[in-house]
């Protein structure tokens, strides 16, 4: 005859180790962008964008998709599209920095690298300087960014 406490412990024990092994697993969840960063944009060279939580357009033809948001260190990481007119569905880095004083442009950014082989890579992928816009963005100027009041067309998602 099996004691009640041995039984007891091993009820008790089999318990915790279901919870253990149902409870969630923690996720990677991406941070969100800020706010600033997202609506219509065009950048100081006339280039029109279009940017949500879920995709960084570069009109009329280019698609990133973002995969994560790092909004301590201000770059986000993302998937080009698999129909993007360079390095299509490698990964890319774009570093970002608010802009004071610059109105009409609210922030400014650099495609850090474009064409990396992984998440990963791109990640490590630093080559900026923010404290330099002339020449901060791997020898060249970061792209400012002020809202658009054009009529933007967005390409469909496939």
């Amino acid at each position: 005859m099996v004691s009640k406490q041995i039984v007891h412990l091993t009820v008790t024990g089999l318990l915790a180790w279901l919870s253990m092994s149902c409870a969630p697993l923690p996720t990677d969840e991406p941070d969100t962008l800020p706010p600033f960063m997202m609506g219509a944009f065009e950048d100081d060279y006339g280039v029109q964008y279009h940017i949500d939580n879920k995709v960084f357009q570069m009109l009329p033809n280019d698609q990133f998709y973002i995969l994560r948001v790092n909004q301590e260190a201000g770059f986000i990481i993302l998937q080009n599209d698999s129909l993007n007119s360079f390095a299509p569905s490698l990964f890319t880095r774009i570093d970002y920095q608010r802009l004071t004083q610059m109105a009409p442009y609210e922030w400014a950014f650099c495609f850090s690298s474009f064409e990396a082989v992984s998440v990963a890579h791109a990640i490590d992928s630093i080559r900026t300087q923010k404290t330099d816009l002339m020449k901060g963005c791997n020898g060249y100027p970061f792209s400012r960014m002020k809202r658009s009041t054009q009529s933007q067309e967005t390409k469909p998602d496939h």
